[in-house]
C-alpha cells in the first residue's frame, strides 16, 4: 500500500509542478485528526487529484493551485480538527470551474 502512496505521490507533485503537496496535506489532516486508515489517506488523495484533474480540464489550475497553497500556508490543527483559512480560494476555484 505504502508503494501506491508513493506512486499517486510522485504522479501529483509531477501534475502539479511540486509545488505544495496533496501527499503533505493529507499527511497534516490524518495526524492532525489521530491517524487514517489506508483507505481514508486514499480517499483524501484521490479528493485531490479529483479536484486537480477538474481544474485542469476547465483552465483552472492556477486558482487549483492558489487553494493549496492557501492549504498549505494555513492548515490549522485544533482538539484533533484540522481547518484551513481558504474559503475565498475554495470559492474562486468553485466560480472558475462552473
Amino acid at each position: 500500500m505504502k508503494a501506491l502512496h508513493l506512486c499517486f505521490a510522485l504522479a501529483c507533485c509531477l501534475a502539479a509542478a511540486c509545488g505544495p503537496s496533496e501527499t503533505a496535506l493529507c499527511d497534516a489532516k490524518c495526524d492532525c485528526e489521530g491517524g487514517c486508515s489506508d483507505r481514508r489517506y486514499e480517499d483524501c488523495l484521490i479528493h485531490y487529484d479529483n479536484r486537480f484533474v477538474d481544474a485542469d480540464r476547465r483552465g483552472c489550475v492556477d486558482r487549483y493551485d492558489e487553494l493549496l497553497a492557501c492549504e498549505d500556508d494555513t492548515w490549522v490543527c485544533d482538539d484533533r480538527k484540522w481547518e484551513t483559512s481558504c474559503k475565498y480560494e475554495r470559492e474562486e476555484l468553485d466560480r472558475c470551474m462552473d
